[in-house]
């Protein structure tokens, strides 16, 4: 568990400046795959109050996000049960591998994933305060880069949002494609003068964003620009 706590800024791109940031990441930054593009599946929580997503539209400096998290479309990965906590512009992750669900991730309904997370999550005495429940399935696909200094670059495309039903199965849910890519940069808090020299000549302003809170705002739940 690393509580180490880094800078995340995103740009949000079209075609035209996706084009653009790939040119960047090759011919200006010392940038290297590190991993095989994969598909990322994340299913948010919340509280019945919606908590998270009032933190984040009221700028609350330190907030969190909740969510359960796998890799892959066919073969998936070993799910990780995932709290994100800001504290301003830094953040940092905790997670937490929660092997009894992964066979069961399409065969139960969101309900009973539900359950037997948090069931699970007992075990690495994890307990809320809140109840909290399902509220979004996003789906999408990232590609990794890394400079030789550490530097963390991510492109995710193909995102797509799922409003939740928990009494259906994953696969049942409906699914809304969301146009656009976003870059974000990850990186430790002594390079920040590192990386604003790096984003220099991509000539465009870091932006809030959150997949969260874009696709409850797709669904009709909240209202984000």
């Amino acid at each position: 568990m690393n509580l180490n706590y880094r800078y995340e800024i995103k740009f949000i791109e079209d075609v035209a400046g996706l084009s653009n940031i790939m040119q960047w990441i090759y011919c200006t930054t010392s940038a290297n795959k590190v991993y095989k593009d994969r598909v990322v599946n994340s299913i948010y929580f919340d509280d019945t109050s919606f908590s998270s997503v009032k933190d984040n539209l009221g700028g609350i400096a330190q907030r969190r996000k909740l969510r359960l998290r796998w890799y892959g479309d066919n073969e998936i990965s070993v799910p990780n049960f995932e709290e994100k906590i800001k504290n301003g512009r830094l953040g940092y992750k905790k997670s937490y591998q929660l092997n009894s669900i992964k066979n069961s991730l399409f065969k139960n309904n969101l309900e009973k994933i539900s359950y037997d997370c948090q069931k699970e999550l007992l075990d690495h005495n994890v307990i809320f305060d809140n109840h909290i429940t399902p509220t979004l399935l996003v789906k999408y696909k990232r590609e990794y880069f890394q400079t030789y200094d550490g530097i963390r670059i991510t492109i995710d495309q193909n995102i797509q949002f799922s409003e939740i039903q928990l009494y259906s199965k994953i696969n049942d849910l409906k699914t809304f494609s969301h146009e656009g890519s976003i870059l974000e940069i990850k990186f430790d808090q002594s390079q920040k003068e590192k990386v604003a020299q790096l984003i220099r000549p991509l000539h465009s302003t870091p932006k809030r964003h959150s997949k969260y809170l874009i696709g409850l705002a797709k669904l009709g739940q909240v209202v984000y620009l």
